[in-house]
């Protein structure tokens, strides 16, 4: 818990070879929450290694600037472009690095996000499932959102939303009887489990990050 967010999160590397996904959750001296997530796409080791460098360069720069210097809108898609020309250094050398990379930064019951690429963001009040980080065919989305209280934000790699239909995933999020666990922390796990049980043959990397904002 980190003031009036509850965080919740699990991780598993499917059937894949190498976990390429990577995330990292900070807050700041005004109760600000920062929450990435970067999948770099490739099973390979360059993969995970580009996804490392995204978060850790993003968790870097929040860290170094205080909340009253900088605007989360231009921050965000400024240190997005500045962590993929790290990965462009450091890894692919003239390539384009695959690198899927949301950011979400919340002030009091304000959500300010940033996504590009395969990952996706939803926010969930117990009946529905919102998609505001792009869907299928705009895989780029950024803005900010007014959040309702007791809304849960779900920032999932792409093996979460691509496995399990959105009914279960609310299911799962709004606690329905059959899952007994009331923790946002067991809810992420929750959401793993069911996936892992399904037991599908070309299952990814599945990372899914919760934050719940409690008032």
């Amino acid at each position: 818990m980190i003031k009036q967010y509850g965080i919740g999160n699990a991780q598993t590397q499917g059937k894949c070879g190498i976990q390429s996904n990577y995330f990292s959750i900070a807050d700041n001296s005004a109760g600000e929450l920062f929450a990435v997530l970067a999948d770099g796409t490739v099973d390979h080791k360059n993969g995970r290694r580009a996804a490392i460098i995204a978060v850790e360069y993003c968790v870097r720069e929040f860290a170094r600037n205080s909340p009253a210097t900088v605007k989360a809108d231009e921050f965000m898609r400024d240190t997005a472009f500045q962590a993929n020309k790290q990965i462009e250094d450091l890894i692919y050398a003239d390539k384009i690095p695959r690198v899927s990379l949301t950011m979400a930064w919340l002030t009091g019951s304000e959500l300010k996000y940033f996504n590009v690429g395969a990952n996706r963001l939803y926010l969930y009040n117990g009946r529905n499932e919102l998609n505001i980080g792009s869907d299928l065919n705009n895989l780029y989305a950024a803005g900010r959102y007014e959040l309702p209280p007791k809304t849960t934000v779900g920032i999932f790699s792409a093996g979460v939303y691509t496995d399990i239909q959105p009914i279960e995933r609310i299911n799962i999020i709004a606690d329905e009887k059959k899952f007994f666990r009331k923790n946002i922390f067991d809810k992420a796990q929750n959401l793993v489990e069911y996936i892992q049980k399904k037991g599908l043959k070309n299952q990814k990397n599945i990372t899914a990050l919760l934050i719940e904002v409690e008032k």
